[in-house]
């Protein structure tokens, strides 16, 4: 027959229908790498489908470099697997998907290299990364290549830290920034942490586990001008850190300070903006007219979560702390809620509250597991 009609000749608006009406990615696919038009219509149908993009473990690796190579270009966020990364696969990204701006990718001994790769290859387009190295995987390679990444505005990574860590001060985009030190046979790592962080004037978020906050080698600002969320767990502090005029947030969790009282003179320094913190320090950082000056420094503060050690709770006590919040009400957007780590004093301390003459300023609450 003369005019002998395909599948070619009918507009994406027809294919769109008949994409919808296959069963499944496999077959859309199979499809689509028949010709180009059908990878075209393959496209058109997806849309932003694919906007977020994670393999799945026993699909072949083959199919998924069919989607890439259509609809690569509206792929902005990758997230992937340690069983079901492949160098194929990583090699096809960095080749088809220029707009691509998050990745989450779990690394492990022997995908690290392929890892390694593939971020040199996309430092243009990378602007948040998020990496997870299990325990055999000790590669410092993995650090030289995140420290490249110079338009890196977010950066989590969790697992072994060596001191390629310390090129990490040349991320001076950055604006989050999760340090979680896992390693075999010590609690805690030291961390030249403000060195690392003293040329991030936009950093806003940081968050840091089981590391030791030692003194620096050399000169750093004694400033983080923008920070307002600074959270540390499992840390030790040995040293003066710098001031957060900013700071909204704070939490120390089973951290220990080796500066006598260091911890409530830098949330007195640093309170006035601050709205909750969290703190369950050795050794503890109050006693009874410490913890009152915070309360009345920190006007805007909203949450206090914490065991309250080395503060014996009495009525003058209980009455001074509900006379301070009655003061600070009007700077505060919701009802002060006071969290106890120990069920003994906040018994003592509802008991008493009751005999004041304004209890209903203050809201407390009893957290068994933190």
């Amino acid at each position: 027959m003369r005019n002998q009609r395909t599948l070619t000749d009918l507009p994406l608006e027809v294919l769109d229908l008949i994409f919808k009406n296959l069963r499944n990615l496999r077959d859309k696919l199979r499809l689509a790498q028949v010709h180009e038009y059908l990878g075209q219509a393959f496209s058109y149908h997806s849309g932003s489908d694919y906007r977020k993009f994670s393999p799945k473990i026993h699909f072949p690796v083959r199919l998924y470099r069919v989607l890439l190579a259509e609809c690569g270009p509206s792929i902005v966020e990758f997230t992937c697997g340690s069983d079901t990364w492949s160098d194929l696969l990583a090699k096809s990204i960095a080749k088809n998907c220029p707009n691509l701006e998050s990745v989450n990718i779990s690394v492990t001994l022997r995908n690290s290299n392929s890892v390694h790769s593939f971020l040199l290859n996309m430092a243009k387009s990378l602007i948040s990364v998020e990496l997870k190295l299990n325990d055999s995987c000790q590669s410092p390679r993995i650090l030289n290549a995140v420290a490249e990444l110079k338009n890196l505005r977010k950066l989590l990574y969790e697992g072994y830290i060596d001191r390629g860590v310390n090129q990490l001060h040349k991320l001076v985009a950055l604006e989050e920034l999760r340090l979680d030190y896992q390693g075999r046979g010590y609690r805690c790592r030291a961390v030249n942490l403000l060195q690392i962080c003293g040329q991030m004037t936009n950093l806003r978020c940081l968050t840091v586990s089981n590391i030791c906050i030692n003194p620096p080698d050399g000169f750093h600002p004694m400033i983080w001008p923008n920070l307002k969320d600074f959270k540390m767990q499992n840390c030790e502090i040995s040293t003066v850190l710098p001031d957060c005029p900013k700071l909204k947030t704070l939490y120390i969790k089973f951290c220990k300070c080796r500066i006598r009282g260091y911890v409530c003179s830098f949330i007195l320094k640093n309170g006035k903006n601050i709205e909750e913190i969290d703190e369950s320090c050795e050794p503890a950082p109050f006693d009874g007219p410490s913890f009152l000056q915070v309360i009345r420094s920190c006007q805007k503060l909203q949450l206090f979560s914490t065991p309250m050690g080395g503060i014996r709770i009495y009525q003058a006590f209980v009455t001074s702390l509900v006379d301070i919040l009655k003061v600070n009400a009007a700077t505060r957007k919701e009802p002060f809620e006071l969290i106890l780590y120990c069920r003994d004093k906040l018994r003592w301390l509802r008991r008493f509250l009751q005999r004041t003459s304004y209890p209903e300023v203050i809201h407390t609450l009893y957290l068994y597991k933190f």
